[in-house]
């Protein structure tokens, strides 16, 4: 019989149906009529190990194992994910453990059953723990009436049982002090109501122990009569919150309680609080859907201001994102900020559209639209590429405080079309020409003119207040052009009267009977 040569290259290769989604049960082992087969098995049990937790056969459905004790409640299917996020929930657990404050004796003032702790006396952990929370910390209740005995606790497992309850013991044998036979506690109390606080001894962030004891009938606790525990020189031991991951070897001599909560339901704080600052790593997409019209998520303020809102609207166009009045400075320091729709700014005041009106800027209210630079202000458009001008920018406004000096003499404080106007017909920058016939010689130094032309001339003379008295009007004497002055001192050929608003000049001759002025203004 001749010999065959098998090639494990071709006679064994890779499966050419991958398949991890078979069902549990005999039929992975039976079922499997080749090589393929029996690896498609394996394949969907070890996506199930990934899933679920092993018990029984190979090919089983992966529920708790047969000899799972009976007398504790079955667990759920658990696969190798399901422990990794077990274990991590496990470390973060938080425990309450006894801290012994043994260090700096106290001695209850007289006539007191509460004593205000100092900077020494203080446990070594100064963070608060302050009521129902999950902070790492001293635990502590909210005293609001700091200074004096309080029943203020933190609820714990029972009402004899709260979490800042701390044991009282001599500072010198350490034996526990009684009171009617009753074993005195403490009650462990903040000045503060800030969960997070460092307890420093001074006020706002000081603390104290209000004395207590269990009642006759042990159904809650009492304040510690004053004449048991006044003048006694004791020492405490606080209750500290921990992470399960935290604890140290020694923690587990005296031991430790877990920390539930006063409600044995998971909120978003707790989650929060003992998430702290570690970043949520998301490795797939997540979704927060507002499943309802109206319904919000917001973010707060320390004073309980909204600072940022996102409200459901979708099936009525009202869907809202709103930046409250409370943020101070927003920063959007994205490369490009590209905005698709039009942009409507202060509209509780003088709007300020943009894109509104298709490529428009402009103002919808009373107020005029003002562009100002800091520095310059340019014109500029897209002919300018390619054209001539030499600039790095368009047309300057101006280039100096100066210019607009200028600008004012010229044309005085008009548009800039009006001053175009002016520079192309000069005639139009002059006033009406006024006319007025002396009616009264008048010596030299006296008021010519007034209201309705006084008591010397026929006509009134224009206004001369406005612009330069020097440069802005012709005063003619006879056909002469005359001289001005800005006062007699210039001995000029005349100067300003008692009211240039009325007309009035001063000469430095006599104006006679008949002689004719003309004032021609150009401001």
């Amino acid at each position: 019989m001749p010999r065959t040569f098998l090639r494990q290259d071709t006679q064994i290769r890779q499966s050419d149906l991958f398949d991890g989604t078979l069902a549990p049960g005999s039929t992975l082992e039976s079922g499997a009529a080749s090589l393929e087969g029996d690896l498609n098995s394996l394949r969907s049990q070890v996506y199930n190990l990934m899933k679920k937790q092993v018990g029984g056969n190979w090919y089983d459905d992966l529920s708790a194992p047969s000899n799972y004790p009976t007398d504790t409640p079955s667990p759920s299917k658990r696969g190798v994910d399901n422990v990794n996020t077990d274990l991590r929930e496990i470390e973060r657990k938080r425990v309450l453990v006894s801290a012994f404050n043994y260090t700096a004796a106290i001695t209850v003032t007289a006539l007191q059953n509460w004593q205000v702790l100092t900077l020494g006396q203080l446990p070594a952990q100064t963070t608060a723990a302050i009521g129902a929370v999950t902070t790492l910390g001293t635990v502590a209740a909210f005293n609001a009436s700091f200074g004096a005995h309080s029943m203020a606790a933190v609820a714990g497992s029972g009402t004899l049982a709260p979490k800042n309850l701390c044991e009282v013991v001599d500072a010198v044998t350490h034996d526990p002090i009684l009171s009617s036979g009753r074993t005195i506690y403490a009650l462990f109390q903040t000045e503060s109501n800030t969960d997070g606080s460092t307890m420093s001894g001074t006020t706002p962030n000081r603390a104290q122990l209000s004395f207590v004891r269990i009642n006759t009938a042990g159904t809650a606790l009492e304040a510690c009569p004053v004449a048991d525990i006044a003048g006694k020189v004791v020492d405490y031991v606080s209750v500290q919150r921990k992470g399960l991951s935290d604890l140290n070897e020694q923690d587990f001599l005296r031991g430790a309680s877990t920390d539930t909560p006063a409600s044995s339901s998971t909120s978003r704080q707790g989650a929060y609080d003992a998430q702290g600052t570690t970043p949520v790593e998301l490795l797939t997409n997540a979704d927060l859907d507002l499943n309802s019209a109206g319904i919000f998520w917001r973010i707060r303020d320390l004073a309980n201001a909204d600072l940022f809102t996102i409200t459901e609207g979708s099936t009525g166009g009202t869907t809202d994102l709103t930046i409250g009045t409370d943020v101070d400075t927003l920063n959007v320091n994205a490369i490009l900020n590209n905005f698709n729709k039009p942009i409507k700014a202060d509209i509780s005041g003088q709007e300020i559209d943009i894109g509104v009106t298709t490529g428009t800027i402009e103002s919808t209210g009373v107020n005029d639209l003002r562009l100002y630079a800091a520095n310059d202000l340019f014109l500029d458009d897209l002919h300018q590429t390619g054209s001539t001008w030499t600039g790095t920018s368009g047309v300057r406004l101006s280039a100096a405080t100066g210019e607009w000096d200028t600008y004012k003499t010229n044309y005085g404080e008009v548009s800039l079309l009006n001053a175009i106007n002016q520079a192309k017909n000069p005639a139009a920058q002059r006033g009406t020409k006024v006319y007025a016939l002396v009616t009264l010689l008048t010596n030299a130094d006296t008021d010519v003119g007034g209201v309705g032309g006084g008591t010397n001339l026929d006509a009134q003379l224009p206004n001369m207040s406005g612009g330069s008295f020097l440069t802005s009007y012709d005063v003619f004497l006879n056909g002469n052009l005359l001289r001005p002055g800005a006062n007699s001192g210039a001995n000029h050929d005349y100067y300003p009267g008692t009211s240039l608003a009325n007309g009035q000049l001063k000469f430095e001759f006599k104006v006679k009977v008949n002689d004719v002025l003309c004032v021609i203004p150009y401001a």
